[in-house]
């Protein structure tokens, strides 16, 4: 069994790389990927450890990009890139994400006051890598009087807060987010110069009317070696539909839970939805050479 689509303290999971490894092991992953937001710090964290430790599995490079298509807001997984290309690259840091996102939570502290909704004040993104949305969404719930301004499907999910409200343009809360994103194109790029695969991420975690067309939109570009099938968002119907496209359209097949630690507490780290474990199978075609090994 596997699971490639896991986060870390690095970015706004709950879990330190090394208990991490340790869940895997006690579970027997064969292989994980950690996939922070916009950050590889875990591998950092991981080159300090003696991993074999703690898992004797193999672990692949990987990453999980914010980029834009079409003017809307996703995501890809990059795996099996150099991280050395990566850092020198400049795409992804630390700071860049800070500043990035500490604009975001001001613009959207402003909306909520010209809106007579109640926040928090002074509300600010430090030690952490928690997108601003996650950071506002939560203070929103803090006050019972909001929920008034909400539907009950976006008070209850952030997702659903940041794409219904903050990637659409007829919401107040719209935030125009494009000119700070790469474009799929060059997301993809960067991955395939560090020599890695580029994979859309959690497709049916994207409110389009649309599914279908969008992920043809997406593949029509040729810049996407495969597809996330297996995801805690995806139902094992739309899994299996997943895979059967990837087999007709020549794209390798991934998956992973999108484990979150605390902050997803009903997601459960080897498994994509509640049982269905993630299937080493799908991996065995395209596992990278610069997979690590203990």
């Amino acid at each position: 069994m596997i699971d490639l689509h896991i986060h870390t303290t690095s970015s706004d999971g709950s879990d330190e790389p090394k208990e991490i490894l340790i869940k895997a092991q006690r579970l027997g992953l064969k292989y994980i990927s950690i996939t922070d937001h916009d950050s590889i710090g875990a591998y950092e964290k991981l080159s300090a450890l003696k991993i074999g430790d703690y898992y004797e599995g193999g672990i692949i490079p990987g990453c999980e990009f914010s980029v834009v298509h079409e003017g809307y807001p996703i995501e890809i997984l990059g795996y099996g890139m150099d991280l050395d290309t990566l850092r020198s690259d400049g795409l992804i840091s630390d700071e860049r994400f800070l500043e990035r996102e500490n604009t975001y939570l001001k613009k959207m502290t402003e909306i909520c006051r010209n809106l007579n909704i109640k926040c928090s004040d002074n509300l600010s993104i430090k030690n952490s890598k928690y997108f601003a949305t996650q950071i506002m969404h939560a203070d929103l719930r803090k006050y019972p009087e909001n929920k008034n301004h909400f539907t009950e499907e976006v008070w209850e999910s952030v997702n659903a807060f940041y794409r219904t409200c903050v990637n659409n343009s007829e919401s107040p809360f719209f935030l125009e987010q494009t000119k700070n994103y790469p474009t799929i194109q060059e997301a993809s790029a960067l991955i395939k110069k560090a020599g890695g695969m580029a994979f859309l991420a959690h497709l049916y975690g994207y409110f389009t009317e649309d599914h279908q067309c969008f992920l043809d939109s997406l593949v029509s570009l040729s810049v996407l070696d495969g597809i996330e099938c297996y995801h805690s968002l995806h139902s094992l119907e739309r899994t299996n539909i997943l895979l059967t496209y990837c087999r007709e359209h020549r794209l390798f097949a991934s998956g992973g839970s999108d484990y979150h630690g605390k902050v997803k507490p009903d997601v459960n780290i080897g498994e994509s939805i509640d049982g269905l474990k993630i299937p080493y199978e799908i991996l065995e075609p395209w596992l990278p050479a610069n997979t690590i090994y203990v």
